[in-house]
């Protein structure tokens, strides 16, 4: 009796580790999309510029200044997503050698990669913060530079959290799990 009711914790925790493991695939991937917005308002007011410079000899003020703004949201939108599709090289020879032990290091790198993340993501919460302390604006169009960088901040602590999903989807392959993630082909 107790095999069975153990049988269906780990069945259970399974769906629920599968849900989890969806819904932030679901949700990573609507902030990359904000990320990638943020790239083609990029792109077009670089063309703009360009093609105002070229035609009237008059470029567009700011366009630097919204830019520099544009990449730092969008690097930290995209960050999530490659995170939870594992989307970075990875090296695997001890998995040929030994799947289970290849799905521990792969936990551990997981885990590592989390500390990281969340280091980071403390070192944008003082940058930002140090931003708004000295009320750092842009160059040309003087939008205060804080509210950006806290906004870069909160995502990378998406991120960090997302990372904490993948961390559990390692732990869980380690023990049994399949995770919803299509693996790349080697």
């Amino acid at each position: 009796m107790a095999a069975g009711f153990d049988q269906t914790q780990g069945d259970r925790a399974s769906s629920t580790l599968a849900r989890l493991e969806r819904a932030a695939l679901a949700g990573t991937r609507a902030l990359s999309v904000l990320g990638l917005i943020a790239l083609m308002v990029l792109a077009f007011l670089t063309l703009a510029n360009g093609l105002m410079r070229w035609g009237a000899n008059q470029p567009i003020a700011g366009v630097v200044d919204v830019g520099a703004l544009a990449i730092a949201i969008a690097v930290c939108c995209c960050l999530p997503v490659s995170l939870m599709e594992r989307s970075h090289i990875a090296f695997r020879l001890v998995s040929a050698l030994s799947p289970r032990l290849g799905r521990v290091l792969d936990a551990l790198a997981a885990a590592a990669v989390a500390v990281v993340l969340a280091l980071m993501a403390y070192e944008f919460y003082l940058y930002a913060g140090s931003l708004a302390a000295s009320g750092e604006r842009t160059y040309v169009l003087k939008i205060p530079a804080a509210p950006f960088w806290y906004g870069a901040d909160a995502i990378l602590w998406i991120a960090f959290a997302m990372q904490m999903v993948v961390v559990a989807v390692e732990v869980g392959q380690i023990w049994g799990y399949r995770s919803i993630r299509v693996p790349l082909k080697h």
